[in-house]
């Protein structure tokens, strides 16, 4: 991705999968492989800083643009068993059988939803970070929220910068410039088909399926997406040899952006080892 302001060291690839195209950056290595799943109106390349770190300490990393962000096509539906699909189709296609996986907010959704379910890639997966992942939602109240996700999506990276910057002061340069940039690259009816769906949903009760190292990392409790009451029944829901949760102090939910980014960085990079 030459001539950017913000350079990024990946190179750009897609794959036509059953359901659409399916893009991703890869910081190319010859070792370990770890997928990148980013947040709801977020893309691969908000991924830049921790691709590259990655990268730096020997990874293979694959920053995936889920459907409907980025440069991939819309999913054929919402719940997060199909959005985890389509990223077990593209660990079968890229023929990935070693990996570890790290995922944000919707993206750690996606996440658990894999390493829970029965796609087959799920036995490829040996371990997995998820970041203050979206692990339930009412359709009560998830519809009011979308007017505040949505805001800036499909925007020129000119109309959303100045907000980006006065809401976000402590942000890096470069998390402005590609946040802005997946913003553009949107599509509102991907979002929107988070937050319409219609029932009720929750992983909670599956992380007691799983059978890899799994780190939860939380943000400070004021800011994090998981009330306190869910905190406590992941804790007790979840297999003790395998779970661990962790709160990283001085984060927000953001916690790849801003000063929050190095201490986060640090606890994931010592979980993949």
């Amino acid at each position: 991705m030459q001539g950017e302001p913000c350079h990024i060291t990946a190179q750009r690839k897609a794959i036509q999968l059953a359901h659409g195209r399916v893009s991703f950056l890869e910081w190319p290595a010859d070792g370990p492989v770890v997928l990148l799943c980013h947040g709801i109106t977020s893309s691969a390349v908000t991924l830049w800083r921790l691709g590259a770190d990655l990268a730096a300490d020997g990874w293979r990393v694959i920053a995936v643009d889920l459907p409907g962000h980025g440069q991939s096509d819309l999913s054929p539906a919402h719940d997060m068993d199909t959005i985890a699909e389509i990223v077990g189709d593209l660990i079968q296609a890229l023929a990935i059988t070693d990996l570890a996986m790290v995922g944000h907010s919707w993206g750690g959704a996606t996440t658990l939803a894999l390493i829970s379910g029965q796609h087959p890639s799920r036995t490829a997966i040996r371990r997995a970070v998820l970041l203050d992942p979206l692990v339930q939602q009412e359709a009560a109240v998830a519809p009011s929220l979308l007017p505040q996700f949505t805001i800036g999506v499909g925007q020129s990276p000119t109309a959303t910068l100045p907000r980006l910057r006065e809401l976000n002061p402590d942000w890096h340069p470069c998390d402005y410039y590609w946040k802005s940039q997946a913003l553009a690259e949107c599509r509102y009816e991907q979002v929107a088909g988070l937050f319409l769906m219609p029932e009720d949903w929750t992983l909670v009760p599956r992380i007691a399926r799983v059978q890899i190292p799994v780190l939860i990392l939380l943000a400070e409790p004021a800011y994090s997406i998981i009330p306190p009451a869910i905190k406590d029944e992941l804790r007790a829901t979840a297999p003790v040899d395998l779970v661990q949760m962790v709160t990283i102090p001085g984060t927000n939910h953001n916690m790849l952006r801003g000063p929050g980014y190095e201490p986060t960085f640090q606890a994931l990079r010592q979980f993949l080892g």
